[in-house]
């Protein structure tokens, strides 16, 4: 059986190789019964181009991942 290998490359430079950037934060709200600040820690992950240093979300990624099953798909 014939394997076939798609990658999700850059749309600036079709570049395939990327980093992962982390951003780590913390978001605060009060609750009603309480003084007391309420707070949610928060990893962002986003993937840098190693070329041309574009940013992909992974929500970004996994929707060019999804057009190219798509694609294969329909050519059957």
């Amino acid at each position: 059986m014939e394997t076939i290998q798609e990658f999700f490359c850059c749309d600036a430079c079709q570049n395939r190789h990327f980093k992962r950037i982390y951003s780590f934060s913390l978001q605060f709200h009060r609750v009603n019964f309480a003084e007391e600040l309420i707070y949610n820690r928060i990893t962002d992950e986003e993937y840098q181009c190693t070329e041309c240093k574009k940013i992909f979300t992974k929500d970004q990624i996994d929707k060019n991942l999804m057009q190219i099953k798509g694609d294969y798909k329909n050519k059957r």
